[in-house]
This record gives structure tokens, C-alpha cells and sequence, in this order.
């Protein structure tokens, strides 16, 4: 059934003259006069009676607008509606990240993106790291960070590497290895460890560095939080296994971080649906940058573990 045909029966009705509604939808008024005919025949229903050369509503076609005119309404709403949306598109942020990422990387960042007067609305969520990429795949946030490799290889992702950071310890500030500048695996043997559950990135990671150099990590506690972790070394429970995207420590902190010898960095990255990045995603991943770039120049010792890719 034609649109234009069933706008052309409600501007007749709303203002009693073909001619009229003609003039408001921008058509001839023969061709009005077809797409009216031709409502009528898809209708089986006459709309109006033809009584000297004017065009009066009848019975069926009274009833017919009556049920129809606010779906018609409705149909005026679409152009306001889209642009609504793409309103909303163009000032809403929809980001998924892990816990300690969230606190050192991405709060920062959108407080910058704030101060520099960037209007938006946000939403920042924390998932599993199998969520994360499933729902960023499913286009169920704009972007997601998170430590490569992507986990699920069959999900159709765009991926675009942000950071490198080298491993480090974290431990209490009197601990026998805090007063070295870098230490070695062969130094963390046989130390106790606060560790992931198995499955987690950094425990995996940490069972991987001990392993390749004949080692089993001595893990004393288990726990599924990262930000746990960081509490429990500061209270003398162990040490683990981090870097400084994951934890930022302030100068009077408990906990100190040394580098980790001859170890593979940890690349994070943004990942995204497929197809161009939402219109704030640009902007927050500049304010990311940015924020590295800060703790670089404010800490010699984040310019040595962090760099930007």
C-alpha cells in the first residue's frame, strides 16, 4: 500500500479540498487524484462521494480515518525520531572494560574528555572477558579494552592496539625484592603469591612466565578480583604478578612495582563492531593516550614500563 496515497486521504479529510492536500504533499492534482483512486481500489472501500466537484467523507471512510489517523501521526514522527537518534549516537558512549582497567585507564580518560567540555552521556561496565568481547561483537557497547589476544577468535571484532606495558611484581614496600631496581624470575621462585582463579589472563600469564623458566608459582591465595589482589599483597599475603596499566600507585602506597626481566610486554587494545567507530569512540581513545602520556611525564619509572603504540 502506498504512503503517499494514505497522506493524501488525511490532508484531504484535515483541510476538505484535493487541491489543498495536493499543494501540501507537493503533487499534481491528477496524480492526487490517482493515488486516491487507487487507495480505494487496494481498500475495496469508497472514501469519499463525489457530490459537485467536492469530495465528502463517507460512513466507511470516516471510520477508516478515525483508525488510521494515529498511525499517520506516527509516521510524522520518523524524520524527529531519526534525528534523535542520531543526536543521541553522536553524544552517548557505551564502553566495557575490566575492573582495574576501568580505574586506571578509563575514569581518567573521561574525566579529561569532561574538563575539556565534551558534552556526552556514558556508560562504563565492567563484564567477564568472554562478555566483553561477545557483547562488543554484538554491538552491545561501542568499544571495549582489553589485553590482547582477543580470546574468541570466531568473533568478528575490529581490534586496534593502544599500549604495550612490560611485567612487574607488585609487593609490599618492605619487602626483601623492593629495594632491587629490576628483578628476575629465578629471584620470585619460591616466593608466595596472591594469584587469579586459573583461567584469568593474569593468572595464566603468571603460570606461563614461572613454567617457561622450570618454575611452579607457590600460590597462597586465590581470588577472582584483581582489585582484591592489590589489597591483599598490601597486606603481606604475597606478591603478584601486574603492570601499570592494571595498577597505578600512588607515591605513599604500601605497595611498590619492580620490572620483571626478560618478559613479554602485554598489548592492550580497543575493540569495536565492525565498520567505523561511534562518533565519541575517537575522542575517548585520544583522552586514553593522553592520560598515559601524563603519568609518563609525571613518573620516570611509567615512561620506562608504559608506551603507547
Amino acid at each position: 500500500m502506498n504512503l503517499k496515497s494514505l497522506q493524501l486521504f488525511r490532508q484531504i479529510v484535515l483541510t476538505g479540498s484535493l487541491a489543498e492536500a495536493s499543494r501540501r504533499l507537493n503533487v499534481s492534482n491528477s496524480a492526487a487524484s490517482r493515488l486516491l483512486s487507487l487507495l480505494e481500489t487496494e481498500l475495496d472501500i469508497t472514501l469519499f462521494s463525489r457530490e459537485k466537484r467536492q469530495l465528502i467523507l463517507t460512513d466507511d471512510g470516516d471510520t477508516f480515518y478515525r483508525r488510521l489517523v494515529q498511525t499517520l501521526d506516527g509516521l510524522d514522527e520518523i524524520p524527529r525520531l531519526a534525528s534523535d537518534i542520531r543526536n543521541r549516537s553522536h553524544r552517548r558512549l557505551s564502553l566495557v572494560t575490566a575492573a582495574p582497567i576501568a580505574r586506571t585507564l578509563v575514569s581518567p580518560a573521561l574525566s579529561r574528555m569532561e574538563a575539556g567540555g565534551r558534552s556526552m552521556q556514558c556508560s562504563l561496565n565492567v563484564e567477564t572477558r568472554f562478555d566483553i568481547e561477545s557483547k562488543v561483537a554484538a554491538r552491545g557497547y561501542n568499544l571495549g579494552i582489553i589485553s590482547l589476544p582477543v580470546e574468541n577468535a570466531i568473533l568478528d571484532v575490529d581490534v586496534e592496539p593502544i599500549l604495550e606495558a612490560r611485567n612487574e611484581v607488585l609487593m609490599p614496600r618492605d619487602h626483601r625484592l623492593a629495594r632491587k631496581d629490576s628483578i628476575t624470575v629465578e629471584d620470585i621462585a619460591g616466593e608466595r603469591f596472591v594469584a587469579l582463579r586459573p583461567g584469568q589472563r593474569w593468572r595464566d600469564r603468571l603460570d606461563q612466565v614461572m613454567g617457561l623458566a622450570g618454575h611452579e608459582a607457590d600460590v597462597a591465595v586465590e581470588t577472582s578480583s584483581s582489585i582484591v589482589a592489590l589489597q591483599l599483597v598490601r597486606d603481606r599475603l604475597g606478591i603478584t604478578l601486574t603492570d601499570r596499566a592494571s595498577v597505578d600507585l600512588q607515591h605513599d602506597d604500601e605497595a611498590v612495582l619492580r620490572p620483571l626481566a626478560d618478559t613479554r610486554p602485554v598489548t592492550y587494545a580497543a575493540i569495536h563492531a565492525p565498520g567505523p567507530r561511534a562518533p565519541l569512540a575517537t575522542a575517548f581513545l585520544d583522552a586514553v593516550s593522553e592520560v598515559i602520556e601524563a603519568r609518563r611525564a609525571a613518573d620516570p619509572a611509567a615512561a620506562a614500563m608504559l608506551e603507547l603504540i
